[in-house]
This record gives C-alpha cells, sequence and structure tokens, in this order.
C-alpha cells in the first residue's frame, strides 16, 4: 500500500509509503493520496491532516521516474503527468488544513507537493531541491506559481535556475518552512499544531481556508495554464530525453 491513514486525536495522518521507490510519485499514489485528503476532510472528526512519508532519509524524492521515463515514449505522456495534479490538489481544495510533517529530503516534484500544503514543518536535517531543470523540465503541477508566492520571485528564480540545495534553515528564513524541529520530532509537532487548530470552530476555520484559496485564486490568473503549456513543451524534448537517460547522480 503506498498510502497509509490512521487518526491520532484531532488529526488524520497521512503517510506516504513507497520507500522502495524514495517516497516518488506514481500516478497511482497521486490517486490514493487524493482519495485519502478527501476523505479524511470528510469526517466530521478531523480537524486537520498531517502529511507525512516513511522514513528519515527522504521525504519524497519527486515523480516515479521508472513510470516517467516510459511515459517519455507515450503518446500524450507529459499530459499524463500533468494531469497528476487534479489528485494532488486535493490538499489545497480540501476544507482542513494539511501540515506537512517533513522528515526528510525533498526532491523535485515532492517539492510542489509540500506547497500545496498550509503549513509545513520541516526536521533540521532535511532539505528541499528543486531539481527540475537538471531534469530538463519546469514544474508540472503548479509548483512554479506556487513558489513565487511562498518565497517570492526573486527567491522563486533562484531555486528553480540552480536546483541548489536548500537546509532547512534557508527554508524558514525565505519562507518555505513554518517551523525548524529537531530530527525526529516532526510528526509529533504537527499533530500538537492540529490540535491548536481544532481550539477553534471547525467551520469557522473551514471558511478561512475557504477565503485564502480564493485570494490566491483570485491572483493567479491563468498562471497555471501557463506553467502547463510549458511544461508540455519541455517534455520530451531534448534537455529531457538527455536528463531520462542518464545514469544516476549522487545527491547535491
Amino acid at each position: 500500500m503506498s498510502i497509509r491513514i490512521e487518526s491520532v486525536g484531532d488529526a488524520a495522518i497521512i503517510t506516504i509509503d513507497r520507500p522502495h521507490a524514495k517516497n516518488a510519485l506514481d500516478r497511482e499514489t497521486a490517486r490514493r493520496l487524493g482519495e485519502a485528503v478527501r476523505s479524511a476532510a470528510g469526517d466530521p472528526q478531523v480537524r486537520g491532516i498531517v502529511l507525512t512519508a516513511a522514513g528519515a532519509d527522504v521525504f519524497v524524492s519527486g515523480g516515479d521516474l521508472k513510470e516517467f521515463k516510459g511515459l517519455a515514449q507515450a503518446d500524450g505522456g507529459g499530459q499524463a503527468v500533468i494531469a497528476m495534479a487534479d489528485d494532488l490538489r486535493a490538499i489545497e481544495d480540501c476544507e482542513v488544513p494539511v501540515v506537512a510533517a517533513v522528515r526528510g529530503d525533498v526532491l523535485g516534484g515532492g517539492c510542489e507537493l509540500v506547497l500545496l500544503c498550509d503549513y509545513v514543518i520541516i526536521e533540521r536535517h532535511a532539505s528541499f531541491a528543486f531539481r527540475h531543470a537538471k531534469m530538463g523540465l519546469t514544474p508540472a503541477w503548479g509548483g512554479l506559481t506556487r513558489l513565487v508566492e511562498r518565497v517570492g520571485p526573486q527567491e522563486a528564480a533562484r531555486l528553480l535556475f540552480t536546483a541548489e540545495r536548500v537546509g532547512a534553515d534557508e527554508a524558514l528564513r525565505i519562507g518555505l518552512a513554518a517551523e525548524v524541529v529537531d530530527s525526529g520530532t516532526a510528526r509529533d509537532r504537527a499533530i500538537a499544531q492540529v490540535n491548536r487548530i481544532a481550539d477553534n470552530p471547525r467551520r469557522t476555520v473551514a471558511a478561512i481556508k475557504q477565503a485564502l484559496q480564493a485570494v490566491r485564486e483570485a491572483r493567479r490568473g491563468d498562471a497555471f495554464a501557463r506553467e502547463r503549456e510549458v511544461f508540455a513543451a519541455m517534455w520530451g524534448a531534448e534537455d529531457h530525453q538527455r536528463a531520462m537517460s542518464a545514469p544516476p547522480r549522487a545527491k547535491t
């Protein structure tokens, strides 16, 4: 099972559990994740969702390269990757807050996943790397737009142009994360944050989240559509094909 769900007090804990693939996202995992989020948010006893992943080394390593290599050779493969955003967007659209408990490194599409969350807690040893350029691609799931919203245009440009690794303290400084905590404590801290949210009326919190989303949508305009157009043009092009055929490289 690629997705595990459990309840702890006021929180639903959703865990991405694909250690053999470094918790990478394939289409089935994205679908199951969307279903899990919608199901948890529909439970009136759930006051918030904690999104985490198995293991302490890698949170989510991005899109599943094994599946994506096959899609790169198929007609409509790029559109199939783009369509994964419809499932992942359940995190942003659901009525309860989603708190990310980041226990390891976040790479590529994993960064896009974290940007969907309302609040991000990262352990001190973990890092972010927007490695899309290394793969000859741009974000496919709205990550470019959300990154600009989260950290501003200059920091977004730096992270995307260089694909450099950003440690936990720097992630806090630029706004990628809301809290940095000691190793092994992000999950408990995220649950505590949900418990604190639960001190307030559920419908009021849902209304606040809906209002925040409405503001973001008004400011975004057609940004997501433009992102998808650029990604589709890059998918399967020379830089992407070269990256997909290159041997694995050590983390930088």
